[in-house]
């Protein structure tokens, strides 16, 4: 029944921190160490009493382990997948400005059927662009680790340095452009290591 706690923990925690992926990753482990442990289980109603059997021992501390280990590994891997996340848009940046340098501005929008630029990160679905004055905005979800959940992570690039990240569409709408600066809605922003991104954390 520990055991049992634990596990649903450990996977409830990578469901909803780091995806649809990283979960299922995690079940699968799961599943394979409790198909390990199942025929031990089963003789242990033929074991003698005097005898030690560790299989218990495994079932309480294996899932502890994966959980313990999760909460210390998740943050590297939350800025391995940032990081190649950023990488991955260079091509992407790349073809947006040649298009500027080609027509004299940025395309209205990216918005098609297929999405050609993809970020090949795990938990991380695609790139989304927005034009924004003199530049552009281009930024992707970044799922947040297990000591994070409820927080939802954006991370967007701008070369001029004017970031503009709302958390409600309706608030584009509702009011004056200069007044979405001080009314976006993220609860703290921080420059990324890369020049030119910015995170932004919402509730």
């Amino acid at each position: 029944m520990v055991a049992s706690i634990v596990a649903v923990a450990a996977l409830l925690g990578a469901f909803m921190s780091s995806g649809l992926s990283f979960g299922l990753l995690t079940l699968t482990l799961l599943c394979y160490i409790g198909s390990r442990l199942a025929p031990k289980l089963k003789l242990l109603k033929k074991t003698e009493t005097e005898n030690f059997n560790p299989a218990p021992l495994y079932l309480v501390f294996i899932p502890g382990i994966v959980l313990v280990s999760q909460l210390m590994l998740a943050p590297h891997a939350t800025n391995f997948s940032r990081n190649r996340a950023i990488a991955q848009s260079a091509e992407l940046i790349g073809d947006i400005e040649a298009y500027h340098a080609a027509y004299g501005r940025y395309p209205n929008s990216l918005l098609a059927l297929h999405k050609d630029y993809k970020p090949s990160v795990v938990g991380i679905e695609q790139f989304h662009y927005a034009p924004n004055g003199q530049a552009y905005n281009l930024f992707f979800e970044q799922p947040t680790f297990v000591t994070d959940l409820g927080i939802r992570e954006i991370v967007m690039y701008n070369r001029l340095n004017e970031h503009v990240m709302v958390s409600h569409a309706a608030w584009i709408l509702a009011g004056a452009p200069e007044e979405l600066e001080a009314r976006q809605g993220w609860h703290s922003s921080h420059d990324a290591s890369i020049p030119h991104w910015k995170l932004f954390w919402f509730d």
